[in-house]
């Protein structure tokens, strides 16, 4: 069965100790406190790490668990597994501890290892809501969606719920084609999504992405806008509300987007992003053909330069046609320029007649395209 799972990214870095501090560490056992997990509860797991994993004989098993769980999310497996080893060692009654482990264990792909811990984690603590949910993981690992599914709701029953879990039945009925139960699944994940940052740009984007795939585009705009909020750099999702309003006709809003991606292209951000030279403004229908309109960020004046390309995909997602617009400067360079549109199909290169202002309205060149697209509207000449 084909998954949609979305993996959420972490930063990695690896953090050494000598055995010399080790050996130095207090021998008793320090209360748990709500230090380290106040720590980890920010996400601030280097300092977990910095300030906690060189005293391991002096952590309850709790906090040994956080030390093990902050190592695990700086993407260092070695250090995880040995500090969860540690506080299974030091209590076998530890939720926190099973639980840990299984997340080590699936991560090197011990699914059913992980398993047994995830349970032995539940049948210590029956309302660990993050235990079902390592659950829900491991069956999403085995391809078992029904039971992945039946487990992360469990964990959505609890007070509180999990948050990933309501991103996970969404990503489950998603990968299942159900969009509308996934959708009004990740608006509710939005609403209880309180602590995890990463989540909710996730769940956000999922919303927008679905939304837009819907044709309802207020929505989609919605999302994408509130999901640049959180993340300003996010230029793919720029380029989205460009599309969002240029379907909605709202071409003034949709022109304040295409500014900032002008921006970034100009300040060389895009330079390493698959819109570093032009970028998608729309996508309609000319039966049979599906059209994607593209925008390029080349500005010259002085020099001939393709502006627009419209790319025409045939039923079995091949190119047809391409439909370039291309701007000409006026002799003297001072009197503005015009656009010209040629078509490309096969190895023929066709021409078509009528010519743009500088300043033509996207509206007039789309039905213009559409035309061509149609044949209503023939070559001129061919080469």
């Amino acid at each position: 069965m084909k998954k949609s799972i979305v993996k959420l990214f972490f930063i990695s870095f690896l953090m050494c100790f000598s055995v010399q501090s080790l050996l130095s560490a207090q021998l008793q056992v320090v209360k748990p406190t709500e230090d380290i997990k106040s720590l980890f509860d920010k996400g601030l797991y280097q300092e977990v790490v910095e300030q906690y994993a060189a005293q391991p004989r002096s952590l309850s098993a709790d906090n040994l668990a956080y030390v093990a769980e902050a190592y695990f999310y700086l993407d260092d497996l070695i250090n995880a597994s040995r500090y969860i080893d540690l506080s299974v060692q030091k209590s076998a009654k530890c939720a926190r501890a099973y639980y840990v482990k299984g997340l080590v264990q699936n991560a090197n792909g011990s699914a059913d290892d992980a398993k047994g811990s995830f349970e032995k984690a539940i049948a210590i603590s029956p309302d660990f809501a993050d235990a079902y949910v390592g659950l829900g993981d491991v069956f999403v690992a085995k391809e078992d969606t029904d039971k992945a599914l039946e487990n992360y709701k469990k964990a959505t029953s609890f007070n509180p719920p999990s948050e990933k879990a309501f991103y996970m039945i969404g990503v489950i009925y998603a990968s299942r084609d159900d969009l509308s139960d996934a959708l009004n699944v990740f608006y509710t994940a939005k609403d209880k999504i309180e602590k995890d940052k990463e989540l909710l740009v996730t769940v956000l984007y999922n919303i927008a992405r679905i939304e837009y795939d819907f044709g309802r585009y207020t929505k989609a705009a919605e999302a994408y806008e509130e999901l640049v909020g959180y993340l300003p750099d996010d230029y793919y999702s720029y380029e989205k509300l460009v599309q969002c309003y240029v379907k909605l006709g709202e071409y003034n809003r949709a022109d304040a987007y295409k500014t900032k991606l002008y921006n970034a292209y100009k300040e060389g951000q895009l330079a390493s992003t698959t819109i570093s030279d032009n970028f998608c403004i729309d996508q309609f229908k000319v039966d049979p053909f599906d059209v994607y309109a593209y925008e390029r960020y080349e500005e010259s004046s002085s020099q001939p330069f393709v502006k627009n390309i419209f790319y025409v995909m045939n039923d079995s997602g091949e190119v047809d046609s391409s439909i370039f617009v291309e701007y000409t400067p006026s002799l003297d360079n001072q009197s503005g320029g015009e656009y010209k549109v040629s078509k490309i199909k096969g190895v023929t290169r066709y021409i078509y007649g009528r010519t743009f202002p500088k300043g033509v309205e996207y509206t007039s060149l789309r039905s213009y395209i559409e035309d061509v697209i149609s044949g209503k509207e023939v070559p001129v000449s061919s080469n």
